[in-house]
This record gives structure tokens, sequence and C-alpha cells, in this order.
């Protein structure tokens, strides 16, 4: 089905480009529904430099990867255009009008697949390094740095999780914070044999451009092969809020299919799940594309119906 902004309406506006909305929008191409991705520039997993524990895709780069993803997407004629989707708007007759860079959009559904951010605190050269040296869980790349010296700071409430959970891939693991836990999250770190230096981070220490080491406000420095930090997680759009139910962090609330309580808008990825792999995102766009489709076949009965 071809179309024109101004003449015809769109079956489906996914917001985000990353591997989660070309899932859907491969799903929906190959149905055969008119289908355009807006593509804001700013996937987190460009954040990595390779890509860990995505079968198939072990190694490549992140571009390498959704590179591949938009050349099948395209291939069934979907439309990905460069560009932030900045409002949506519900029409009374069930449609929506999606507000991109100099044009509105009139589309039949929505899906978001936003993504999230990650709050990361205001430590000179951290973003220089984030998804790098500064990583962003073990699980993802633990393997890469197997029993070496691990460092986890961030966000206390998060620490006494993700700070036993690098224990898995080295013994020796430092905690830095001034944050007292309670009962169960100190017991949980003493019996994985997990350090907690009582300090507080102020700074990261490089050498020939990479971190080796974090400053504390004691003055001390203390080395490490691998860090990570623990961050408050947020939804990179606040889409959703406009649009439908959200939990108290804004992230999209749906049902195991990806439908919101608005419906003709559906919510993947990251913009649902901020714990998502890649894996589970892909997933996700895939599962979503058959609930579209029967949203658009219903809206298309309907209107026979009162015709």
């Amino acid at each position: 089905m071809s179309f024109r902004e101004g003449s015809e309406i769109v079956d489906a506006v996914i917001v985000g480009g990353g591997i989660a909305g070309l899932s859907a929008a491969l799903f929906l191409a190959r149905a055969g529904r008119s289908t355009i991705v807006y593509d804001a520039g700013r996937s987190r997993i460009f954040a990595v430099e390779r890509l860990r524990e995505f079968v198939g895709f072990d190694g490549w780069t992140p571009e390498e990867m959704l590179t591949k993803a938009r050349e099948e997407v395209l291939r069934y004629g979907a439309q990905i255009r460069s560009g932030t989707v900045t409002k949506i708007e519900s029409r009374s007759d069930g449609l929506f009008d999606v507000f991109a860079p100099d044009v509105t959009i009139t589309a039949r559904s929505v899906v978001l697949a936003t993504g999230l951010i990650d709050e990361l605190p205001p430590l000179k050269g951290l973003r220089k390094v984030w998804g790098r040296d500064l990583r962003i869980c073990p699980c993802f790349d633990g393997n890469e740095v197997r029993n070496q010296r691990f460092v986890v700071f961030g966000l206390p409430e998060r620490l006494a999780q993700l700070g036993s959970w690098p224990s898995m891939w080295s013994p020796n693991v430092r905690v830095v914070t001034k944050h007292s836990y309670d009962a169960s999250g100190t017991e949980r770190l003493r019996l994985l044999g997990i350090e907690v230096v009582r300090d507080e981070l102020t700074g990261l220490v490089h050498q020939d451009d990479r971190l080796v080491a974090v400053s504390t406000e004691s003055a001390a420095e203390i080395p490490y092969d691998a860090a990570w930090i623990a961050t408050r997680l947020k939804p990179a759009s606040d889409l959703a809020v406009s649009l439908c139910d959200v939990d108290e962090a804004g992230f999209a609330k749906v049902d195991e299919h990806g439908r919101t309580s608005r419906p003709g808008v559906f919510a993947i990825g990251n913009a649902t799940n901020p714990i998502a792999h890649l894996a589970q995102a892909a997933a996700a766009g895939t599962e979503v594309g058959p609930w579209v489709t029967m949203h658009l076949l219903e809206s298309s009965l309907s209107d026979r119906r009162g015709a």
C-alpha cells in the first residue's frame, strides 16, 4: 500500500528505530501494512562497542546489526525516517495524529519502541567511557573481563543487587558507597565476599584514554580492570504518558502482547520493560506484529459495518 502525507492514512507509525521497532516494522511490512519508522538516532545500544549474548550477532558492532535490520525492513516496503516524534494525539475517530519534523502523519496504529536512557552522575569524562570502560551490565559483557578486578558504584538503592551480580564472573569485587544497607543487603554482599568501601566516589582516573581507577572523597584511588555503575533508568520519551497508562517511572503498561490501555497504541522493548535485552526486544517486536495487524483488521471491519 503506497501513501503520501495528507492524502492517505498510514497503517502504523513506529516510534523508535532500534531492534524492537525494526522487528515490528519487518512483520508489518511483510503483512503488507503501510509502515513508517521514526528513528531519533540515539539508541542506547550505541553505548557499547560490540554486541554480546544476542545469538547470531555476537561480536557484531551495533551499527552492523542495525544496518542489516534496516536493509531487511526497507526490502519489504516500510519507510525509515530520521527525526524525533514530538507529539501524538488520539483522535475521536480512533486514529492518531503523529507530529514529526515538518509533517503531521495520520496513523491507524502507533507502536512505541522509544527505549530508555540512563541517568548518569555528573562525573567529568563519564559519558566518553559509558558502555566501554564503564559497563552497563555484567551479564552482557562480564565474560570479556572474567576473573579481573571489578568496581561497582552508583545509585544506592540498586547497589546491593548490582554489586552482587558481578561476583558470578570474578571473586574480586568492590562496591564503593557511603550508603548503609539494610540487614539483608549487608548479608548478601558479605556472604559473597564482596568488599564495601565506605567512601564517596568523586572522579574517574584515566590512563592512555582508558579508565584505570576511581577516585574517592577521602583522596583514595581504587584501581580496577572493569567497572559497572548502577543508574536510574527512565523512558527516553514521554509520549506514553499522554497516550496510555504508565508505571511510576513513566514506562508504558502493557499486556503480554504489547497492547496498552489505549486501543491502537502498543509499546515494546525498553519502552515498557527497562531490563529487556536485545533478544527480548527483537521478540517483543515480532510478538506485537500480529496484534497490530489484528487491530487494523478489526478497525477495517468496524468501518465497513458503519458504512
